[in-house]
């Protein structure tokens, strides 16, 4: 078995010997030292040059290094017959959690007011408020947005989620679909958080007529894909008041160019898209799992569907 690795701005030392102890004895191919193209079985791959992939004839899947896999379909070339596998790493799933509850606790327990306080000497103790008084919504309820509504559950946080098609029936929490859903979804939330993939029916979902179904005073968390929020309107929302802050961890253009607005923004909070790192451990625990899956003849998980888009 022959395995291409192509990690972009990664270091690859860890990921050699991660999957080594994985998989064992496997030809290891660094991209681009490939000496036969027709041997490589696999692809693990992350921002791979477009172009590429189309030159392995017997390339039977390829794997993401992360949950989404833009950076493989927005390749024009890239292969449609073969399958591309997402990573669903537990690990970076509870990293992801954790980020998120990181910045709820930060909105909701008004932390976020007691930097400005500091700054002014003031010792101004603001009320407790209880979770369940808290009503969150996770727009995109796949494994990653599962796990985060859990988490939040977990800690009594009222949670309702919604995706763009039916879901089988959650018992820990109201689920909402579709575009006529979504008014009766935003329209009481606290704290909206994105776990949405980018699609060409999510694509600036989160634009001025959606954002403003938000009631005023609400907050959003952004860990899915840049391209959902409309950051023009979020930050017109966030200057009028409807909107008290945003954490922000993807964006429409990455990196965030040093002339964006929302670098300076003072009700805006920016990480450079570090929620749900990778752990090379854990993540070529998950691959070499779909490769031995793939190898048995039997379906990996989670596998990317064309038509939906993730």
């Amino acid at each position: 078995m022959a395995i291409l690795l192509s990690l972009k701005d990664t270091d690859l030392v860890p990921w050699i010997e991660a999957l080594n102890n994985e998989l064992g004895s496997v030809d290891l191919c660094l991209y681009p030292k490939v000496e036969d193209n027709s041997l490589i079985d696999y692809a693990i791959v992350w921002k791979h040059p477009y172009g590429d992939l189309k030159n392995y004839p017997n390339l039977k899947a390829i794997l993401s290094y992360g949950a989404g896999v833009d950076h493989i379909v927005d390749d024009p070339d890239y292969p449609r017959s073969v399958p591309i596998v997402r990573l669903y790493d537990e690990k970076l799933s509870q990293d992801m959690c954790l980020y998120t509850l990181h910045w709820v606790l930060h909105f909701h327990s008004d932390y976020y007011q007691y930097n400005n306080l500091q700054t002014q000497k003031n010792w101004n103790q603001k009320p407790f408020k209880l979770p369940e008084k808290c009503h969150i919504g996770v727009m995109g309820l796949g494994v990653i947005g599962k796990d985060i509504a859990d988490t939040l559950i977990s800690f009594d946080f009222k949670v309702s989620g919604w995706g763009a098609t039916k879901k089988p029936d959650m018992e820990l929490l109201t689920y909402y679909y579709g575009e006529t859903q979504i008014h009766d979804f935003l329209s009481s939330i606290d704290i909206l958080i994105n776990v949405l993939p980018l699609t060409t029916t999510t694509s600036n979902l989160l634009s001025e007529n959606t954002l403003r179904l938000l009631p005023k005073g609400s907050f959003i968390i952004n860990i899915g894909r840049g391209g959902i929020v409309n950051e023009a309107d979020l930050i017109m929302l966030l200057d009028e008041g409807h909107l008290m802050g945003a954490a922000l961890d993807v964006f429409a253009t990455e990196p965030l160019p040093k002339n964006n607005p929302l670098w300076s923004h003072p009700k805006v909070y920016i990480t450079p898209h570090i929620a749900g790192q990778n752990n090379p451990q854990s993540a070529a625990m998950a691959i070499a799992k779909n490769i031995r899956r793939l190898e048995n003849g039997e379906e990996p998980f989670p596998l990317y569907n064309p038509e939906k888009g993730y």
